[in-house]
């Protein structure tokens, strides 16, 4: 492709790049050369935003991967067309989106900015047109005399006025230029300057200004700079780039980025593929506009925010969507699944790698190259804008190669999330803590999620639609997988909104060596049930071990341990064998087997019953609605097949247990064959420790309190792998109390002589004997603590 650049093109770019060139210190001398800059800069930084924005200078009207996106744009801004209310538009600037309802607010703005990149894109049916330049200016007009100004109170939800309006309004002023009327930029710009003065605050001041954080900082901030861009106000450019550099700080609780790659927004709520996806894909757009110098990025400080790409967001990305269990309730949004946001992830990671060194940007979009191209569920450039087009054809015809799925664990202990990725396969853990809500709701979103907390588990195969398609609208909300639950009718919200309120456990922590996991959560059900679980589970390349002990309620209802609850899709079928034999009970037909040694479900894998309990086994055609969950989703009706697998503990249970395994992608034969040989060793599971042994080299265990799993004992809650021989040993330990200020195990009949870590560990024999290893553990916030152990 070849475009030809104006001078008046050139000369911007030039006054852009002298002023964003000083981007390679970090933000802060940034923000004091705002102060200074000159209306051709500003003009310049408008003119890159506007190129960055509708993708005007890189698209190829003759490629089909453009020609699509330009036939979507050119449907939707055709479709906005039709809607444009009679002026003067007293009511409305749609004929169905009211002044009267604040999101219908924000996608009057968005359409009139969509509507306007359609006008400044080459190939688009609406660009250049004169009739659809003053519809957008009139709609501008009275979108201002009615609505949008510098007199409006907000109502509804703050989010609207400011930053969902402000964005796509300024976006709107910045695609249009010198066509809109200086008074009518001025009045808007007073508009933006009303609802959020300060970069570092929001909601109004009737309700109360507070600090903002994270995502909403840098939406906030994104608004504020195209609007002093637009409007020329360098002063407060200036305090919008300064207000950026606190959101990629890490932080020890609350709100951010964590030293183990967790991400925090609303407290207490893992937020990484949502919220922490805004931030980046913000960030990511602000680096690309500011950026362009060829000096190294000297501020140490921006290495925290590259960090993330690979620490944050890469473990939660799987062939191409983000995982649900960090997705909060967006989970309950048909227009935003897990793979729309894999696929911004994408978008927002290559817009950064503009920003940094060749070497790093290679290896991000080798991920990106890998996971765009293993995904054959939903194709990203279906929908694309044409930024987004342009970048996923560019990483498509470089000569990066694709990175292959990481094996191994990751703990994320500031936000209580587990990945294990095994061969072809990858589980997450939705846990809950004193740190970390069960669940997150608000503005009618993802009322009933309550259980997602409780230990859901999941798992992700090459069947890669599971929670994708329709999973959430049809699935037994109260049967996930992997959880324990009281099966007391609990209402809508309960716990209250916004994740306010969190278990009061014990302990929620994990551990990792090498291609292990270990992880445990005290259960502490919601809606005061009284519901108590001790749940651990222990990860390897081919299985996830699952115990529970200690399973009792208060409430006098029963209670189940689910072992799956999986996803059939539209027309199931697919086989289910317990012990050999299929299980051929119609549908809608619960089915008790009495102690199975191991179940199979095609297309998933394989299941060990490792301890003596009966299984029930379901299999039922479930029919739901995106409303359900969700009070503005559709109310069409969906149906979808799913097996469900789960041990009953009784009504009023004290003591109950579980221990299975889970073998993803295993065949019949080969779940047969790992439970007559090759099933791990249960040592001990019961309300003081849990523990297995993995193979003949690995002990896994986690101790709620001082005891013995085998050859290992611990002097209080502790997370512990081992694996080793007489000669030499490695143990990884970490606190998941995150209070201790050491831990301290014991390794029966080894004499070893001395431990190397980075942490500072000692060594010692005890009366018997035997090994004592103590970890310091004081302000690690339950990370994993690695020792070499030597004779």
């Amino acid at each position: 492709m070849k475009h030809d650049l104006t001078r008046r093109h050139v000369l911007q770019g030039t006054a852009a790049l002298t002023f964003a060139g000083l981007l390679s210190a970090g933000f802060a001398p940034l923000a004091q050369a705002a102060e200074t800059a000159t209306p051709d800069e500003l003009d310049a930084l408008r003119e890159r935003w506007v190129d960055q924005a509708t993708g005007r200078t890189i698209v190829d009207p003759a490629d089909p991967d453009f020609t699509a996106a330009l036939a979507t744009l050119d449907k939707a801004v055709t479709a906005s067309v039709a809607l444009l209310s009679p002026r003067p538009a007293t009511t409305g600037l749609f004929t169905d989106a009211p002044y009267s309802n604040d999101a219908q607010i924000v996608t009057s703005y968005k359409r009139l900015a969509q509507m306007a990149t359609a006008w400044a894109t080459p190939g688009s049916a609406h660009q250049g047109s004169t009739q659809l330049l003053a519809q957008m200016l009139g709609a501008l007009q009275d979108g201002n005399t009615y609505s949008y100004n510098a007199t409006q109170p907000e109502f509804g939800n703050w989010w609207s006025w400011e930053i969902g309006t402000p964005k796509a309004l300024m976006d709107t002023l910045a695609i249009l230029g010198g066509n809109v009327d200086p008074a009518l930029v001025a009045a808007y710009c007073a508009a933006v300057d009303h609802f959020i003065p300060d970069p570092t605050k929001q909601f109004s001041d009737a309700r109360g200004k507070i600090l903002s954080e994270g995502a909403n900082r840098v939406d906030i901030c994104q608004g504020i700079i195209i609007r002093s861009i637009v409007g020329k106000d360098t002063a407060r450019l200036s305090a919008a780039i300064a207000a950026l550099s606190p959101v990629w700080q890490y932080v020890s609780s609350g709100n951010g980025f964590y030293t183990d790659g967790s991400f925090v927004q609303h407290s207490t709520t893992p937020y990484t593929g949502t919220y922490g996806v805004v931030l980046l894909g913000g960030l990511a757009k602000l680096f690309s506009l500011l950026g362009g110098s060829d000096h190294a990025v000297s501020d140490p400080s921006k290495s925290v925010l590259f960090d993330t790409v690979e620490a944050s967001f890469a473990p939660f990305m799987y062939d191409g969507l983000m995982m649900d269990s960090v997705r909060g309730r967006a989970i309950s949004r048909t227009q935003e699944r897990g793979y729309d946001d894999g696929t911004i992830t994408i978008e927002s990671i290559l817009w950064l790698a503009r920003a940094v060194d060749t070497a790093t940007a290679d290896r991000w979009r080798g991920l990106c190259k890998g996971w765009v191209q293993r995904n054959n569920y939903d194709s990203p450039f279906v929908g694309a804008s044409i930024p987004r087009t342009a970048l996923l054809k560019e990483l498509a015809a470089s000569k990066v190669r694709a990175t292959p799925e990481p094996q191994g664990h990751k703990f994320f202990a500031g936000m209580d999330r587990s990945v294990y990725r095994g061969r072809d396969w990858a589980m997450a853990l939705g846990l809950s803590s004193r740190r970390t809500t069960w669940y997150e709701c608000g503005n009618g979103e993802n009322n009933l999620g309550c259980q997602t907390g409780s230990g859901m588990a999941y798992l992700y195969t090459q069947a890669q639609g599971q929670f994708d398609d329709d999973f959430w609208p049809t699935a037994d909300l109260t049967r996930l997988p992997g959880i324990t639950v009281d099966r007391t009718v609990l209402p809508p919200k309960v716990e209250g909104e916004w994740g306010a309120k969190t278990p009061q456990n014990t302990w929620t922590g994990g551990v990792t060596l090498g291609c292990f996991g270990a992880v445990g959560m005290d259960l502490v059900g919601p809606g005061g049930t009284g519901l108590t679980a001790r749940k651990a589970w222990f990860m390897t390349p081919d299985m996830v071990v699952a115990l529970g002990a200690g399973i009792g309620t208060g409430s006098g209802a029963a209670v189940e341990s689910v072992m799956e609850h999986r996803n059939l899709g539209a027309t199931g079928g697919q086989a289910i064998t317990i012990d050999g034999e299929a299980h051929t009970a119609a549908a809608g037909s619960s089915v008790g087997y009495r102690n199975p040694s191991w179940a199979h479900l095609e297309g998933t894998g394989g299941y060990l019953v490792l301890d003596a309990q009966d299984l029930t086994v379901l299999r039922e055609n479930r029919q739901g609605s995106w409303r359900v969950n969700n009070t503005g989703g559709p109310t069409t009706t969906t149906t979808r097949q799913y097996a469900t697998l789960l041990f009953g503990h009784g009504t009023a249970p004290r003591g109950a247990s579980y221990a299975y395994a889970v073998l993803p992608g295993a065949s019949a034969k080969e779940t047969a064959k790992a439970g007559n040989k090759n099933a791990p060793v249960v040592l001990r599971n019961d309300a003081t420790a849990q523990g297995v042994r993995i193979g003949k080299d690995v002990t896994a265990a986690l101790f709620w309190m001082a005891g013995t799993v085998g050859d290992i004992s611990a002097g209080g809650p502790a997370c512990v792998l081992f694996t080793g021989n007489p000669g030499q040993g490695t143990l990884a330990v970490s606190d998941p109390t995150q209070a201790a200020a050491s831990v301290t195990i014991t390794l029966k009949g080894l004499r070893y002589r001395r431990a190397d870590s980075s942490s500072g560990a000692s060594i010692a024999a005890n009366a018997d004997g035997d090994v004592a290893v103590t970890v310091p553990t004081a302000g690690l916030l339950g990370h994993t603590v690695e020792v070499q152990l030597h004779r």
